[in-house]
Parts: structure tokens; sequence; C-alpha cells
């Protein structure tokens, strides 16, 4: 749409190849200037390069006149100069639809010189005219596409396009413009140019970059159609010759003309031409806009330059890469029959890219008619590309063309929630705002579209984590309960599984008030379906970590749905247990809740008459969850015998303590009694030193060993947070500090037994004689009651096999009690003793 304009403060680079015999060509030959007035040089100097915001709506120019086009258009602002227009931005005064509205001042007008004998001069007017009616009937996404005739005031030309983004020249020098939205810029050149050679039959005859504008949506579109020529037979074209006698602003640009249009007595020219003119411009684009060809409006220059194309190309080499480079050897070729059709360029390998391809078919989605197409496109091609597709591009292209063509169509928006979805898990935090249109759209449509939902509902994470909107955050908790009051089967399946991914990020008030009442209601939902069961003990889990004591009753009637005996059941079961143990015991202080709800589940699985469904792993993860349970049990009887005691009479205090089985000593007072391994041990020192304390649980004070089988791992760190009494938090449960010196019962090592039995009745008996006959009898009894509890621990055989070895028994809470209190007594008289004599 531009003839150029030799004025060459817009490309001040030089050519490449043959600086100094251009230099000397020139010196020799110098250009011949136009004989066109000085007036008209003058005018045209005076076109501005700077940009200019109109003053005032009427007078965007600055002048007294009329505003161009002001009963269509109306807010006219400057934006570039290009070739010889100034393009405004402006918008229709019906509906407000952003345009362009390009302007030619007729005091920058050229004509020829007079000589030429022609009764009427021609002048840039000419070109215009022809220009904007070669324009007008072309329609093709690729061709600059026209809103309103040309125009003529006393003053200006003007007509209006659609919205112009800028020119080429600011797309290739800026280095943040990705080398991708490149390469596809010029793949829509070379569609443009084809739909001009095979459909609209018309040869460009001036592609040069002021014949390109980048529109508002980055697309590269052909324009500048003021040399252009239709076939007067198939792929014959006219041409006209290049003269020195003409100003160069009305003549094609002589550095982009191919040389066949410069031959001796030439006068048709074939498609091949525009070829060349595109091999010139690809060159132009790749280089950074340094022109190829610099002849300086010198034909002697250029026969030159053309002659040395194959060392000009050497020269940009490496910003063209061995593919392009090798096709456009041919592109380039002095001999016509050896350039490719134009089409025939989009086959090369260097275009051959599953991204670009996806952006291409992106770009033409209005022309895919097939809704089927169009919808296997957008769910499986265009999300396969995103991840190799540059996040500027996301934003400047993808989502530009989402809003042009598929904003108004709700069919349609199941199949890009992938690609959004992606683009905002993974785009930078700045540019996640831009998101929030498209995702409140998807949001507002999804309680009318089932695949829809459901695709929101499993990927729900992303909204809360990224988008921080509580318009959106507000329609997930919406979406969530009506999925789950739903009676489709796959919504319910859908909310259920995505429901571990947000538990974090749900509101206290609405799982409580909301959503533990609504899943109270799937008993039909989870009926004799183990997979269903599985996937909402998944999400309870989840959810205890924000549940307190207050609501914890309902979220152990949400885990009693699942009442399948399966062992995946049973053992899910058990995680929670360990789960809810694990961050807060203190929710536990409802023991019938607890039995109720999951002791009773754990020993029932347990009983169950298919033990071969546990594996060895489960089944002793099982088992410490019982005995974890039992332990807490047995911790909150204590606790309750503590309370009664407290309310008695202080009356003998310092016993009454004494007999306390929850009494602290200090481990340094205490016997030290070794333990051996009731199991094989894969040491080579089967026993380990160990402290028994006052209330009947060891202190070892080396590192604790796990069994083989981590039987005693997790249930070991229990016992010991329990056996403390201290509340288990999330600091304490990934607390670092060293085992030594911390309490552990029997439980937490029950692969472990304590060979107290050899010595404990002398023992006994020995200190009852110490202390006096007073106290001796009720020593015996309890050495007896002791007695008698390990007989019942003993095997019903050991009397028949009497030279049988057997593993040591393991050690008793209350006989540890009993020996205790006996070192204890036996200190007490001793210290009297002392003071009495003293």
């Amino acid at each position: 749409m531009s003839t150029p304009s030799r004025n060459r403060a817009t490309v001040p680079q030089r050519g490449y190849v043959a600086q100094a015999a251009a230099s000397a060509a020139i010196a020799v030959h110098p250009p011949v200037r136009c004989r066109a007035s000085t007036n008209s040089y003058r005018e045209l100097s005076m076109v501005p390069s700077r940009p200019m915001v109109s003053p005032t709506l009427s007078s965007p120019l600055g002048g007294s006149g009329p505003a161009p086009l002001e009963k269509d258009y109306h807010t006219l602002e400057f934006r570039l100069t290009h070739g010889h227009w100034r393009i405004f931005d402006s918008q229709k005064a019906f509906g407000n639809k952003d345009a362009s509205v390009l302007v030619f001042d007729k005091k920058s007008n050229v004509k020829a010189p007079p000589k030429l004998g022609k009764t009427k001069t021609y002048s840039m007017f000419d070109l215009i005219k022809y220009e904007t009616q070669q324009l007008m009937g072309l329609v093709h996404p690729r061709i600059l596409h026209m809103e309103h005739n040309l125009e003529e005031t006393k003053d200006y030309f003007s007509f209006a396009t659609e919205q112009i983004f800028g020119n080429l020249e600011s797309i290739v020098t800026d280095d943040s413009v990705d080398r991708l939205e490149i390469r596809l810029g010029v793949l829509q050149i070379i569609d443009g140019l084809s739909y001009l050679h095979n459909s609209a039959k018309m040869l460009h005859g001036n592609l040069t970059p002021d014949a390109i504008y980048v529109t508002a949506i980055k697309t590269w579109k052909i324009g500048g159609f003021s040399f252009s020529v239709n076939a007067k037979e198939p792929n014959c074209f006219p041409c006209y010759p290049w003269t020195k006698k003409l100003p160069p602003c009305l003549q094609p640009d002589l550095d982009f003309l191919a040389p066949e249009n410069l031959a001796q007595g030439q006068s048709t020219v074939t498609s091949a031409a525009d070829v060349f003119s595109l091999g010139v411009l690809i060159c132009w684009i790749y280089a950074g806009g340094k022109r190829l060809i610099d002849a300086k409006n010198n034909l002697e220059t250029y026969h030159i330059i053309v002659n040395q194309l194959d060392a000009a190309l050497q020269c940009i080499s490496n910003e063209l890469g061995p593919n392009l480079k090798d096709s456009l050897s041919k592109v380039l070729s002095l001999d016509v029959v050896q350039r490719p059709a134009v089409q025939l360029l989009t086959l090369i390998k260097h275009f051959d890219d599953p991204a670009l391809s996806a952006l291409r078919q992106l770009d033409d989605i209005s022309q895919m008619f097939d809704p089927s197409h169009k919808s296997h496109f957008l769910s499986h091609t265009l999300n396969q590309a995103i991840p190799n597709i540059p996040e500027s591009i996301w934003f400047n292209r993808v989502l530009p063309r989402f809003n042009e063509q598929l904003w108004e169509q709700p069919d349609l928006y199941y199949f890009i929630t992938k690609p959004l979805f992606h683009i905002l898990e993974h785009c930078e935090s700045h540019n996640i705002h831009k998101m929030k249109p498209w995702i409140r759209k998807l949001m507002e449509n999804a309680a009318h579209n089932k695949l829809l939902r459901a695709f929101i509902l499993e990927n729900m994470s992303a909204l809360f984590r990224r988008l921080s909107d509580e318009f959106v955050e507000d329609k997930c908790l919406d979406v969530i309960i009506l999925s789950l009051k739903s009676d489709d089967t796959s919504l319910q399946s859908s909310a259920v599984r995505g429901l571990p991914h947000v538990a974090e990020y749900l509101p206290i008030s609405f799982i409580t008030k909301k959503l533990l009442p609504t899943i109270m209601n799937l008993p039909p939902y989870l009926q004799d379906n183990v997979p269903r069961q599985l996937d909402l003990l998944a999400a309870l889990a989840a959810l205890s970590d924000r549940c307190d004591v207050a609501n914890v009753a309902l979220l152990f009637g949400c885990i009693s749905l699942c009442n399948s005996t399966h062992s995946v059941i049973v053992h899910a079961k058990s995680r929670i247990a360990q789960r809810l143990v694990m961050r807060d015991p203190n929710r536990l202080k409802d023991a019938q809740l607890m039995c109720v709800h999951l002791l009773n589940p754990l020993v029932t699985g347990l009983a169950c008459d298919d033990l071969s469904k546990f594996s060895c792993a489960h089944f002793d993860d099982i088992m410490s969850s019982v005995r974890i349970l039992l332990e807490i049990l047995e911790q909150r009887r204590y606790e309750m015998e503590d309370r009664q005691e407290h309310k008695q009479s202080n009356h003998h205090l310092g016993l009454n303590r004494l007999g306390n089985r929850r009494v602290s000593m200090s481990s340094t007072n205490l016997p030290r009694v070794m333990i051996s391994a009731a199991r094989p041990s894969f040491s080579s020192d089967s026993r380990k030193m160990s402290f028994l304390s006052a209330d009947g649980r060891l202190e070892d004070r080396g590192s604790r060993r796990e069994s083989r089988d981590s039987r005693g791992s997790l249930e070991s760190d229990m016992s010991i947070r329990i056996g403390n009494g201290s509340d288990i938090s999330d600091d304490s449960c990934f607390s670092s500090h060293s085992a030594k010196g911390r309490r552990q019962s029997w439980l937490d090592n029950y692969g472990h037994s304590v060979s107290l039995e050899q010595n404990t009745n002398g023992f006994l008996e020995t200190t009852s004689r110490n202390l006096g006959d007073r106290n001796s009898m009720n020593f015996k009894q309890r050495n007896a009651r002791a007695s008698e509890r390990r007989a019942r621990n003993r095997s019903p055989n050991a009397e028949l096999e009497p030279h049988r070895e057997h593993p040591p028994a393991r050690p008793n809470s209350f006989s540890n009690l009993g020996h205790n209190i006996v070192l204890t007594y036996r200190n007490l008289m001793y210290n009297n003793k002392d003071h009495t004599y003293s």
C-alpha cells in the first residue's frame, strides 16, 4: 500500500556486499535527481516523524479543517508514520470498535517531471487512488482489511482499516520479539502472497517492509498495492521499467525489485518476480532491518550487488540458519526457472515445527467450519503445543485469538480449558491478572456444562493457588456443593477426587457448615463401591487437618460412611488415625467417638476371615494404629484417675504421689537392666542398654533401633509423645531432637523384651527381708501376682518342653511399677535411718 519514500531515515543500515565497489560506482555514476519542483521536495520533507496526539477532536493534524472521516470515526490519536501514510488510532462512531485511519497530507504530494509529455501530470495522488481501489477488492486474512473507502477533502486523503499496531521495522529491531513469532510472521506473508498469485491472479510488484502492516492482534498483513498488476494471461504480468527520470517515491523500491524487471526490452514477468522480492524481504527481517541490497537508487550499483548475492547470503548465514539459507539461495537465484513457487516455501524444514503449525491453525480458526475439527484442534493439537510456545506469545497471540474468535462460543469453552489452565499454572505472576476474564467466564458457565464442571473440579487447586480472585473462589465452592448433590455419579466422583487438592484453601466455615453435611448424604453413592470409598477417605484425610475438637465428630461420621472391610479401606482408616494423632491428639478426647469410628473398624478389619487380603506392611501398619489408639485410651484413663485423686484429701500426699504410676523419676537413680531381642537381630550385638523409669517405661540413652519392617517407626514416635503427656503439634511432630532420654513404653518396642524373670523373685524377697516383717507380706503378695501374670504370658507347652529355650518375656508395666515402688521405699528408709542416727 505504499510506495517507498526514498528518504533513508527509516532504514539507515548499509548493505553487505561490495561496499567499496558500490561507493566507486556511485562516485562515477551519481544517481539522477528527479526534476520535480523544489517546493515538492520541501513539502515531502515536511512530513513529521515524531508521534503526535490530536490537539482537538475535529482537527487531529493541527489544521483548521474538519478531521478525516469525522462522520464515522472519532478520538483520533497519532500512532506512527508508515511510508507516506500517517496512521491514527480511532474508534467507530457506531459501536466504538477500534480501527485505524490512514491520512495523506496533500501538501506532501510529489509530481513527475512535466517533460514526459503527458497531458496530466503523474503524482502521488494517482498512486493513492489506485492503491485503495486495488485493496478494496481483496478479502483475505493475510491482506489488510479496508473498512472505509478513500475520502478526499481539501487537505487530505484518508481511509480506514482494521486496527494497526505497528510497522515491520519496529518488530524486527525489537530484541524481545521471539524467533518463533518472526517465523510465524514470515509464514503469514507467504500465505498472503500465495493468495495473490493463485486466487486473485495479481502480482504485488513492490513487496517491501513498508508494504507489511502489523495489526493489533500481531498478525502480519500485506498492503501497499500501488504497483500491483493483474495477470494478462496465466502467470504473466506486465512490468514497467525502473527509470532515473521519475522520483523514486513514484516507482517500486529498487532494492527489492527482481532483476528481470530491469532487463532490456522486458515487458512481462512471472510470479517469480514477487518470489525474489520475498527472499530479499526475508533476509531483511532476519538480519534485523539491514538491507541485503542497498543500491541508493543507482542501477549500476544494483547490478554490481545482485551479481554477488551468494556472498551476501554468506554474511548473514548465522542469522538465517542452514536450512533457510539453502532455500533462499534458490529463491534469490538470477535464473527465474530455479525459483520455487511461493506456496512451496511453507514446506521447507525451517518452518517444520509443531508449535508453529498450531499457531498458524489458531490464526485461521475462524475458517474451521467443522465443529469436531475445531474442538479436536483446541483440546489436543493446541494443548500439546502450548508448553513449547514462549510465554510472550501466549499473551500476545493465543489469548487475543481466544478473545476474538471464541469469547461468544460457550460450546467450545470446555475444549480451551486445558490450554488456559496450563497458561495459568505456568505463567509469570505479573501476567496472572490477564487470565481473570477468561477464568471468570468459564466459572460462570460451569454450572451449565457438565464436561467443563468436571474438569474444573479436578483442577481447582490452580485457581486457589494462582488467581486470588474472590469471585472465582466463591464460584468454586458453589460448584463443589452443586456437584456433590448432583445425581450424576461422574460429577460426584470429580468433586470427591478434587477435594484433597483444595482442602487447605477451603474456609473452615464452609467445611463444617456445608461440605461435611453434604458428604453425610452420600451413602447411595458409596454403597458397596470400594474405589469411591477410597477416594472419599483420601479427601477426608486432607480435611482432617482443618478440623478441630468442635467439629471432629462430624468428620468421624463421614469416615464411618466408608463401611467396607476391604483391606485398602481398613488401611486408609489406619492412616487417617495416625494422621489425626500426628497433627493434634487432643482432638481424640472423646473416647466413645474414637472407639466407634476409628478403633472398632480397625479391629473389625483385622478380624475378617480373609486375612490374606492384607500385605505384611499393611497389617503391621494397622496393628501400630490400634496400639496407638489403645495407648491414647490408657492415657485418658490415667488422666481421669489423676483428676479424681486431686479431688480427694491431701492426707498421705507423699504416698499418693509415690503410688501414682505416672510419677516421673530420674533415670540416674534407677538400676540398669539388660534388654535382649525377642527376634533375631541383624546387628552383631543383640542387646542394648536401656533404663527403666519409675512409670514402667524404657529410657534409651542411645539411638532407638527400628524394626526391619518399619513397624516401630511411626508407632514409636506416637508412643513417645503420648507417654510424655505432651501435646503433639505440627512443630513437635517434626522435631529433630535426639531420642536420648525420652521414655518409651513396651508398645514402642514390641519386638524386644526384658529378661527380668531370672532375678525378680530373689530380688523382691531380699528387699522384703530388709524392709522388715511389717511390709514383707505385702511384697510377697505382689511378687506372687507378678509371677502369676508372667505365668499367663508363658506358652502352655512350656512345662512339657522343659529343655526348650524360650524367648524372654515382655516387660510387664505393673511388675515394673512394683519394682520401682520397692526401690523408692528402700531409698526413703535408708535416708530416714541416716537422719535418725545423725
